[in-house]
Order: structure tokens, then C-alpha cells, then sequence
């Protein structure tokens, strides 16, 4: 029972701490001082800062060369999708943030229980490979472990498209082998 405890604690303080991050960024760099602490914890793996984008445009027709904004307003926010095989139900949460071009814009939660009985704790993060249109897609490239719990559960995954669908969902779609999974947004 304390694995178990250990496990929904951990995942509790991921999704708080992603959260939090979020709206941050969303707020843009005037949110003051409690900026400054995302800051530090924004840093990429190669040193690149992830915090300072700029907020978002008022007129969503201005040009976008005018904007550090790069991904379509539809696209951000957190959305919720599932994976159902023969271990059971596996939840993926995908967290879209604003920003441009090598920059971090998706974390992706994915858990799930393990052939063996146990279960997979997964977060993976992916940057935006190219300037988007104002209505999409949005290419994002491969995809890298963050956490993995166990790590040996949880592979990078390829570069994938995102797309909005005409029924307001998203689709990711993996531009290597062709897979795709459709999400609903939640927040």
C-alpha cells in the first residue's frame, strides 16, 4: 500500500507543479515575482530557458511575425485521451503550452498498468519543430522522458502532428508510423 501511496503522491505533485507551470506561462512574463521560481524549473535539458514568452495578441487577425506567440490558441490547454489493450485502461493526459520554435510546447502523462500487474508512470515533453499557421497543424518533434517510473516502461516516441478535428477534439498523430490517438480538452 505505501508503493501505491508513493505513486499517487508522486503524481499528485507532477500534476500540480504541470499545472502551475502553465498558467504561469500563460500569464507571461509580467506575473512578477512568481515568475522567477518557474523560471528556474522551466530549463530544458540543453540549458534553454522555457519561461518569457511573450502573452498572447488581443486580435487574434494580427500578423503573427509581430508575435512570440506560435501555436494557434485552439491548440493550448490540457486535453485527456485512453488507450484500452490487454492489460487494461492506460489515461494520457497531453498539456499544450505557448511558445515558438525549439521551445518545449507539450508535455504528455501517460499511465497505465503493466502486462506483469504492476502499472507505468510516464511524462514526456517534445518541442515545436516548426512555425505553425494560424489554424494549424502544429509539428512537434520526438519526444523525450522526463520521468519514467518504471523507466523502462516509458520510450521517446517520434515527431507528431497535431491537429484539431471539426468536432473540437485533437488529433496526434505520429508522422513516423502513422499512429494516432484523439483527445478531448479538458482545461
Amino acid at each position: 500500500m505505501t508503493r501505491r501511496w508513493a505513486l499517487i503522491t508522486t503524481i499528485t505533485v507532477l500534476t500540480v507543479a504541470l499545472a502551475f507551470v502553465v498558467v504561469q506561462l500563460v500569464r507571461g512574463p509580467d506575473s512578477g515575482k512568481e515568475l522567477a521560481a518557474t523560471e528556474q524549473a522551466g530549463k530544458e535539458k540543453d540549458g534553454k530557458d522555457e519561461a518569457g514568452a511573450k502573452p498572447a495578441a488581443s486580435n487574434p487577425t494580427e500578423d503573427k511575425s509581430n508575435s512570440d506567440d506560435s501555436i494557434p490558441a485552439g491548440y493550448l490547454g490540457t486535453w485527456s485521451g485512453s488507450i484500452d489493450n490487454a492489460a487494461g485502461r492506460s489515461t494520457r493526459q497531453l498539456v499544450i503550452q505557448q511558445g515558438t520554435v525549439g521551445r518545449t510546447v507539450l508535455s504528455l502523462t501517460a499511465d497505465g498498468p503493466l502486462d506483469n500487474g504492476g502499472s507505468y508512470h510516464c511524462v514526456f515533453q517534445a518541442i515545436l519543430t516548426a512555425e505553425p499557421s494560424p489554424s494549424g497543424p502544429v509539428e512537434v518533434g520526438p519526444s523525450t522522458v522526463v520521468v519514467g517510473e518504471p523507466m523502462s516502461s516509458c520510450t521517446a516516441g517520434g515527431p507528431t502532428t497535431l491537429t484539431l478535428l471539426p468536432d473540437g477534439s485533437l488529433s496526434r498523430a505520429n508522422t513516423d508510423s502513422g499512429e494516432q490517438l484523439t483527445y478531448t480538452k479538458t482545461a
